[in-house]
């Protein structure tokens, strides 16, 4: 009676590459393909392919397995040795990369270059990813493409559609770098089909959240009796609906017509672009009477008189958006207005003040070109990523809604 067999066709696929080549075969080595060659009267040999045993290799296998039969049969090769041969004259399976200096690489060129970003974003979204790629590409069966390193490390985070999400772009920068600034091999290219296919669902877009004047008085308040510079840190969040970074680049100083105003300095990067420096304008909140606040901080930090963090060697500390949050979560105040926010299936953020500003702005009548002048980006942006929003002078209008 004849055997059965189970093998799955693409399998059957793999061994065909050896048909017509007496003495010659295709085995599954722990994952990986390789090619043996036993005949009569010869020392058998054996090399393992850096191919793996899946289907997406039969087409390679049976291309490099023909090459390397030529090389063997005209050449008088061993299999190792037709193997090296054509691996150091191919794009494809050059040996050689440092993927160590891939990563110092990309690190450089991502903060020194490009968007130039900061160091807390390397750390969040870049480091742990690509820590775990080193990690296997360092083991002794290590990913031999793209496809396949992306693959075993999105394993860590499996079930974590936002983590998931970023580690394909961190992979991907990685393996792009490796291919244009190292001469890495193109096998190593990771194409949008392969992100598709192994990234899994897209992360659910989480609502942001907005607090109304009277939740953020309430926090300020509270705030103010324990730590008054920091209550001072969320007046500025509030009033001028700023980036936490931001609070590092502002100045209090004259405009051309002689009237003091918030200047902020920063720029930051769009795509290759910057955004330009500009004039911030106060939206003020009102209390649970209706009556507007008027926090005059432009006055008190023109003055000098406007407290703000300091830091353990008495400077002014560094104010961006980790420690805002950082300080936010320790506030009990805070955690209520999450719970809240939790409830509402809203998404409280450091960014919350910015998008509570965007939405009492345009409460209060601001055309929607003035209110994206003031917040630091294009109309587009503002109307697809805050709560909606006439080429107006920006000035103006803002003044009109503090009368």
């Amino acid at each position: 009676m004849p055997a059965l067999t189970h093998k799955k066709s693409w399998e059957q696929g793999l061994r065909a590459a050896t048909n017509g080549m007496p003495g010659w075969s295709l085995t599954n080595s722990n994952g990986k393909v390789r090619l043996q060659l036993r005949r009569p009267g010869e020392k058998a040999q054996g090399v393992t392919l850096p191919l793996p045993w899946e289907s997406t290799a039969v087409a390679k296998a049976t291309q490099l397995v023909g090459k390397i039969y030529k090389a063997v049969e005209g050449q008088q090769q061993t299999l190792k040795g037709a193997l090296d041969a054509i691996a150091a004259g191919s794009d494809t399976m050059r040996p050689g990369t440092d993927w160590e200096a891939v990563c110092d690489g990309l690190k450089t060129a991502l903060t020194k270059g490009r968007n130039e970003i900061r160091e807390t974003s390397w750390r969040d979204n870049y480091k742990p990813y690509i820590e775990e790629a080193l990690g296997l590409l360092a083991e002794r069966h290590a990913p031999n493409d793209g496809h396949e390193l992306l693959r075993r490390t999105l394993e860590k985070w499996h079930g974590k559609a936002a983590s998931r999400a970023a580690c394909c772009i961190a992979i991907r920068n990685l393996t792009d770098h490796a291919i244009a600034r190292h001469r890495a091999p193109s096998c190593w290219r990771i194409d949008v089909a392969s992100i598709k296919e192994l990234r899994g669902k897209a992360p659910k877009k989480r609502v942001k959240a907005t607090l109304s004047d009277v939740e953020i008085l309430y926090l300020i308040n509270a705030v103010e009796e324990r730590k008054p510079a920091w209550a001072n840190v969320l007046r500025l969040l509030a009033l001028y609906g700023l980036r936490p970074v931001e609070l590092q680049h502002l100045q209090a100083k004259k405009r051309e017509d002689g009237s003091l105003g918030m200047w902020c300095g920063y720029q930051k990067a769009c795509g290759g672009v910057f955004t330009e420096p500009r004039w911030i304008e106060a939206c003020p909140v009102k209390d649970g009477t209706g009556e507007k606040q008027h926090w005059n901080l432009v006055g008190a930090m023109a003055a000098g008189l406007l407290e703000l963090p300091l830091g353990n060697d008495g400077k002014p500390r560094e104010l961006n958006g980790h420690y805002v949050e950082q300080f936010l979560r320790k506030q009990p105040e805070w955690n209520e207005l999450r719970k809240c926010c939790d409830a509402r299936g809203e998404w409280l953020r450091a960014y919350t003040f910015r998008d509570s500003y965007s939405l009492r702005a345009h409460a209060y009548g601001v055309e929607v070109g003035a209110v994206a002048a003031s917040m630091g980006h294009s109309v587009a942006v503002h109307s697809s990523s805050y709560r909606w929003a006439s080429e107006a002078t920006t000035a103006a209008a803002f003044r009109k809604a503090q009368v």
